[in-house]
């Protein structure tokens, strides 16, 4: 039985790394647009839950933490690296305006995208 068992986790292990490999090929070609789980479990023909179960065994986040990660990380990239405004930035992430970006920013992160690109600049 313990053959059985371990034989059983070695195939879950491999399975699951195969979703977190697809998933985060997905974030990285989608996150601008697509925020919610749900888009990202549906590409994979997965359930949501599903998606979040895998995610949260693996590497202990949910899939919301991957996908706004992801989103901060290419935020970060862009007010420090372009010369667009913060409200073009946000635009191109896809926020609907410059105050739920600003917000989402800084829950993230601490700082507001302004104070994050005087920070950085400093």
């Amino acid at each position: 039985m313990y053959i059985l068992d371990t034989d059983f986790e070695e195939v879950k292990f491999n399975s699951y790394s195969r979703i977190i490999e697809s998933l985060e090929t997905l974030i990285n070609t989608h996150f601008q647009e697509e925020k919610f789980p749900k888009f990202y479990a549906d590409k994979l023909n997965i359930s949501t839950k599903h998606l979040n179960r895998v995610v949260k065994k693996t590497i202990n986040k949910t899939t919301s933490q991957l996908i706004a990660e992801r989103t901060i990380l290419e935020a970060k990239r862009l007010i420090v690296h372009s010369q667009d405004s913060l409200t073009t930035i946000s635009h191109t992430l896809n926020f609907s305006d410059y105050a739920y970006f600003s917000k989402f920013f800084k829950s993230k992160t601490g700082l507001t995208p302004l104070n994050f690109r005087k920070k950085y600049f400093d």
